[in-house]
């Protein structure tokens, strides 16, 4: 009986053990299982993870090519951003028969510059808070002379001289307001430094400033933005008067050089002209519309005026450049007149115009090329291409009309302008068909000058 009992005792205890070695052997194979599935699962969504970043690096890519491309970053224009000395824009190696000189020291890609009244000084700034006075009375010598200075804590997107030529402002790109500069002289009557002279204009647009002018008296600056306002402000940056303009959206605004009239256009076919009033004492008196230049078919991209305020050249979204007479008594109610219409070729979504200083030659700006119209013969004259990797920035005649200048890239480049004389030999000669005796001699003499001229350059 005893024997029976340890017996069964034996087979039961071996029994028990062989069902544990069976259950650890499979929990050990199940777990084994399951760390190689697991492993599995963690490759497969590493690879996903992968996958997906991929996707969204080349979205984004993909984005922001579709961004530069027209030419916006975070909703503000994108001019660039400082390109590396090593990097080779089209404008380090570009030539051209035309071509006087190239005004080099920018690091960053120049956005704005202007001419002094007297025509001896340009200044140029740029997105690496640069800005450069170039003297520009010998610019066809090997070297022009430049100082430089830095805009603190911000860059300057644009840049105007004061009448005086002594000082400037620019519009600070992030902090979108009005800062004055003014220049320091030697004894010798150059200049030698720049500096801020006042603290930033109070910021009054919501919306980006596209435009700034000073007047030729020194009695206001003009602030336009990319709604549909534009302010006029005392030198001290108070604001006098905001003007809606109308247009449902400006693509710029500009002061006239007699310092009388802002020209606004934007979406709309038509330019809408103001007339800023002082009186004698040179109190503000206020802003009325006096006219609008009607003809265009489609919105307004571009405005330049002549020199004198008698001729304004407008460039319009219907791939047409027109030159108005605007010297006209418009409180009689006198309209101003078409002179005259030119085509195009270009499709224009953005462009630039310029007019010479009589009024006579045209260039238009589109894209990195310029092209120069005799405004007597509405003919295209001469084409400058590719001059530089991005878009022609700027672009205004000297104020003896000899020369064309213009902007892109990190270079302010300047060119001899043969269609000036050209046109001025065209006006020349129509006059000389029509003109009594006593002004025959006068334009004859006009005549052979240009024609000297022509030549000589070419």
């Amino acid at each position: 009986m005893i024997t029976e009992v340890i017996v069964a005792s034996t087979v039961g205890v071996l029994l028990l053990i062989l069902f544990l070695v069976k259950f650890f052997n499979n929990n050990r194979h199940s777990s084994s299982a399951n760390d190689k599935n697991a492993s599995k699962f963690n490759e497969s969504a590493n690879e996903f993870e992968n996958e997906n970043q991929q996707e969204n690096i080349l979205t984004e890519e993909k984005c922001n090519q579709s961004q530069e491309g027209n030419g916006f970053e975070g909703g503000k224009k994108k001019y660039g951003k400082p390109k590396s000395g090593k990097v080779k824009l089209i404008s380090d190696t570009f030539t051209h028969p035309l071509l006087v000189t190239s005004l080099k020291g920018h690091a960053g890609d120049v956005t704005s510059f202007d001419l002094s009244s007297n025509g001896k000084y340009l200044i140029s700034t740029a997105t690496d808070r640069s800005i450069f006075l170039w003297t520009i009375k010998d610019v066809g010598s090997k070297s022009v002379k430049s100082i430089r200075a830095n805009v603190e804590f911000d860059s300057a997107r644009l840049i105007k001289f004061s009448p005086d030529n002594r000082s400037f402002i620019t519009c600070l790109e992030n902090g979108n307001c009005i800062r004055v500069f003014k220049f320091k002289k030697n004894e010798d009557g150059s200049f030698s430094k720049i500096e801020q002279v006042m603290d930033d204009f109070p910021k009054t647009h919501s919306a980006d400033i596209i435009n700034i002018g000073i007047d030729s008296a020194g009695n206001y600056a003009m602030t336009a933005d990319a709604g549909t306002r534009f302010d006029i402000l005392n030198l001290k940056g108070d604001q006098l008067s905001s003007v809606d303009t109308g247009t449902m959206c400006n693509s710029g605004a500009a002061v006239s050089p007699c310092g009388r009239f802002v020209a606004a256009f934007g979406f709309t076919p038509d330019v809408k002209v103001w007339e800023v009033a002082f009186d004698r004492a040179k109190e503000f008196k206020g802003v009325k519309r006096v006219f609008d230049l009607k003809g265009h078919k489609a919105g307004v991209l571009s405005l330049a005026f002549s020199a004198d305020s008698s001729r304004v050249a407008t460039l319009s979204k219907d791939s047409t450049w027109k030159l108005w007479k605007t010297d006209v008594e418009y409180a009689r109610g006198q309209d101003p007149v078409l002179v005259c219409t030119g085509a195009v070729k270009d499709k224009l979504d953005a462009a630039h115009i310029a007019v010479s200083p009589d009024g006579r030659t045209v260039a238009i700006a589109v894209e990195n090329n310029v092209t120069l119209y005799n405004g007597i013969t509405q003919e295209e004259d001469q084409k400058i291409a590719a001059i530089f990797s991005s878009e022609v920035r700027h672009i205004m005649f000297s104020m003896n009309g000899k020369y064309l200048i213009c902007c892109g890239d990190r270079q302010v480049k300047v060119f001899n302008n043969p269609t000036g004389y050209k046109s001025q030999i065209s006006d020349y000669t129509a006059q000389l068909k029509t003109c009594n005796k006593n002004a025959e001699r006068r334009l004859t003499e006009q005549l052979e000058e240009a024609k000297k001229a022509l030549k000589e350059l070419s």
